[in-house]
């Protein structure tokens, strides 16, 4: 008895030390050279397009040069940046495009293990906190974004679901008079990292969120109009912050072709892959015979169930605040069950956007985030600490065998570069796979099938022709007649020509909606380039001002009474 309380004491002082050994059998697999057998190994691609851009000045990144067979594509204009953002840290630091991007997993391992720990502890002890991060951490569904699926995005978002929950709980929770500019600050800041991190988290996760900030102003709140305030400003300079890449992601995809790859109603998981230990490297497939696994965990189930159990017979030893993030996170459990259940599919038929998730059981991102909430549950029983230590060595023993991937196949940089970067000239590799994930502008009538030349002219007529990283390019023309020419890369709000240093219009071309404009006679020194357009340079400083204003309210102390600025935000 005394050793194991000497074992919990010490686990409750070191509990970052914890965390960071019990989190080793979960991450070791990216320790090993080379990349492993992931569907999306394609990010490796996107990688190396980034840090092509970023080289040539493009900030913030958004038409990469080389996709689509060399016509380019307004990539990070619709994709996900954050994840590319900081394997570009890793990736100037020395490590290759490979050890970058497993960089990207190890991050959102590691972190989401200490972010969830941080707002386990606002409800609980510091080891039962340990045990639900290391519950959090070791999810099955974590596995199967980082070694089946490599969704680095997705994978992300699971360091902020649990800052920005905190970061509303501290909002509505603390009843002093003046404004939690800290927490605004940080809660606005994490809501741009899910933003930049995965589009389909944030639209998922925002209701879930907005139903948590309702529960706690309504059933916790003294000051509601306060709280009220405080959501707001969080909610307003967090989507001022993003405003750079949300808004034209919105915008600029009228002018795409509405499509998406998968058919949501195809990927409905059944009651029993949710609750049947399975496990499995394949892929998700109409019916009930994925190869992928969709199981929600053995610990988060026990936790899931138990914790309905003790809130109905502790109930009134558990605090309002602990009542209200259990009782949230109950609904917020069911109602992602709701939606991977095939009887949802009227609310996905009418839903704005939803199909664009293509896959219900992304919605096991929410039941894997709220069933480690449920460990707070045990405050109040005898024993606590030896159920959580029987939930720390359950969890790691039968999930640490599945953090690791199928096949570790040791693909370095230039396997993928032939795969997924088809110039100057497609590799066969290329050739065997489509790009049916990228949605085509609406002036393309088919997709590219082969290399063309960056210019329909040759010489003579075009002369000292300079290409910056295959996306901008300089040169002259000579000719005794007026020229039409096509420059082939597709045509998307950014690009200009200047003829003699002066804009000249440029329209969409056939069959591929390539860039068209027309030179006169004579001889005329041509430039093209991809720029910021007005309006994104505008949104630009807008999101620079709202980072800027979100460190400075998380970082430094300020002090404004919040009836004060209530007032004067009514006049």
């Amino acid at each position: 008895m005394e050793k194991i309380n000497f074992l919990i004491v010490s686990l409750e002082k070191y509990w970052w030390l914890a965390l960071i050994v019990f989190s080793i059998p979960a991450i070791w697999a990216l320790f090993i050279p080379g990349f492993y057998g992931a569907s999306d190994d394609l990010h490796i691609g996107w990688l190396f397009e980034m840090d092509k851009v970023l080289r040539i000045g493009q900030i913030p990144p958004r038409f990469v040069p080389d996709l689509s067979f060399g016509f380019g594509y307004p990539l990070f204009n619709f994709v996900f940046p954050l994840p590319f953002y900081i394997g570009e840290i890793f990736h100037l630091l020395g490590l290759s495009l490979v050890d970058s991007v497993k960089g990207v997993f190890l991050v959102s391992l590691s972190l989401s293990a200490f972010t969830m720990f941080f707002l386990l502890k606002e409800f609980s002890s510091k080891f039962l906190s340990l045990a639900g991060s290391l519950i959090y951490l070791y999810t099955p569904y974590r596995s199967t974004d980082t070694y089946v699926r490599g969704a680095v995005g997705e994978a992300l978002t699971f360091v902020f679901l649990p800052v920005l929950t905190l970061a509303f709980i501290k909002l509505t929770k603390f009843e002093e008079k003046k404004l939690n500019f800290k927490w605004i600050g940080i809660g606005s800041l994490s809501l741009l990292a899910l933003t930049l991190s995965h589009n389909i988290t944030i639209y998922m996760f925002f209701p879930f969120c907005l139903l948590l900030g309702i529960l706690m102003i309504i059933f916790h709140s003294k000051q509601k109009l306060k709280s009220i305030l405080q959501i707001f400003l969080t909610f307003f300079l967090g989507l001022l912050s993003g405003i750079y890449f949300w808004l034209p992601a919105l915008v600029d995809s009228g002018l795409m072709k509405y499509d998406t790859v998968f058919n949501f109603k195809d990927h409905f998981p059944t009651l029993l892959q949710l609750f049947k230990p399975y496990w499995g490297y394949g892929a998700s497939v109409p019916g009930p015979y994925d190869g992928m696994s969709f199981f929600i965990g053995i610990s988060n189930l026990i936790l899931f169930a138990s914790g309905i159990i003790l809130l109905f017979f502790y109930l009134k030893k558990y605090s309002t605040l602990q009542k209200i993030i259990l009782v949230w996170s109950i609904i917020s459990f069911l109602m992602a069950g709701l939606m991977m259940n095939y009887r949802s599919t009227f609310i996905w038929d009418n839903l704005p956007l939803l199909p664009y998730f293509q896959f219900p059981w992304r919605f096991l991102i929410i039941t894997t985030f709220v069933t480690p909430i449920f460990i707070i549950t045990l405050e109040e029983i005898k024993f606590n600490q030896f159920i959580g230590i029987f939930l720390i060595v359950l969890t790691i023993l039968l999930s640490f065998n599945i953090f690791r991937p199928h096949d570790f196949l040791g693909r370095m940089d230039d396997y993928f570069l032939k795969r997924y970067i088809p110039t100057p000239i497609a590799n066969k590799k290329y050739l065997e796979i489509q790009e049916e994930y990228l949605r085509l502008p609406l002036n393309t009538l088919y997709r590219p099938s082969k290399n063309y030349p960056l210019l329909n002219q040759q010489y003579p007529i075009i002369q000292n022709l300079k290409a910056d990283a295959d996306l901008n390019s300089q040169f002259k023309t000579i000719s005794s007649q007026s020229l039409t020419i096509s420059y082939n890369k597709y045509l998307f709000p950014g690009w200009k020509v200047l003829v003699d240093n002066k804009n000249v219009p440029i329209s969409p071309g056939s069959p591929f909606g390539q860039i068209t404009f027309k030179v006169p006679s004579g001889a005329h020194k041509i430039s093209i380039f991809f720029a910021e357009t007005q309006l994104k340079i505008l949104l630009d400083l807008i999101s620079v001002f709202g980072i800027i204003v979100s460190l400075i309210f998380s970082f430094f102390k300020f002090s404004v009474g919040g009836k004060r600025l209530v007032s004067v935000l009514s006049r």
